[in-house]
This record gives structure tokens, C-alpha cells and sequence, in this order.
């Protein structure tokens, strides 16, 4: 078995992916994952404000969403079982509350993916 390591340092918005042409075994994400939910929520709250300023929610519904993220937020690291269902229930409160709302449903998704898939 080779064992591949690589550590990226980034700053501001930049991205960083990886792109495995065959894999044979298991892969393992450290932190980056957990990292990764976090700045995701944050990405998620203030996309909220800036549609709230557009007009494209009304103030309950912010203060619903963001009520969400909080339970969301609180619950990270989810290192275990119940932790998980806890950021999975208040991201899926999260989609009900801006269904209808443009472009914010694949954000939702993504992030109970990398929570589900990771254990973020």
C-alpha cells in the first residue's frame, strides 16, 4: 500500500481539491473536513444576509435559517452519532425553511453530504 500525503496552506477564498485517477483502498480526510463544514455554514450565513438585502427572503425566514445554523454550527465538530443527526436535522430544517428559494438547495445538500459521507 503507498500512502499519499499532501498539506495545502491557504488564504482568502481559495479552494483546494484533489483529483484521484484510480484509488484502491480507503481514504482518509483529517480535519479539512471539519474545517470544511465550518467555513461552509459561514459561507451559508452570510449568503443569507446578502438575499435578505436582495429582498429574496423576508426577515423571519433569516432569522429561522440562521437559528438553524446555529444548532449546525453548535453540533461541530460531529465526531459521532448524535452529533451528526443534529447538524443533518438542522441543516434539513434549514432546506424547508428556504425552499423556493434559488440556489440555496445544492449549498444545503453539499454540506449534509460532506456531513453524511465524512463525519464532519
Amino acid at each position: 500500500m503507498n500512502t499519499f500525503h499532501q498539506q495545502f496552506n491557504t488564504t482568502g477564498n481559495a479552494a483546494v481539491g484533489v483529483q484521484i485517477g484510480q484509488l484502491s483502498g480507503d481514504l482518509h480526510q483529517g480535519a479539512g473536513v471539519l474545517v470544511g463544514v465550518a467555513a461552509d455554514l459561514d459561507r451559508l450565513r452570510t449568503a443569507l444576509s446578502r438575499a435578505h438585502q436582495r429582498g429574496e427572503i423576508d426577515t423571519a425566514t433569516l432569522d429561522g435559517a440562521r437559528q438553524e445554523l446555529d444548532v449546525a454550527g453548535a453540533a461541530l465538530p460531529a465526531t459521532d452519532d448524535e452529533r451528526r443527526g443534529q447538524v443533518r436535522r438542522a441543516l434539513h430544517n434549514l432546506f424547508g425553511l428556504l425552499a423556493g428559494v434559488a440556489g440555496f438547495g445544492a449549498q444545503i445538500a453539499a454540506i449534509v453530504s460532506a456531513v453524511e459521507g465524512h463525519g464532519a
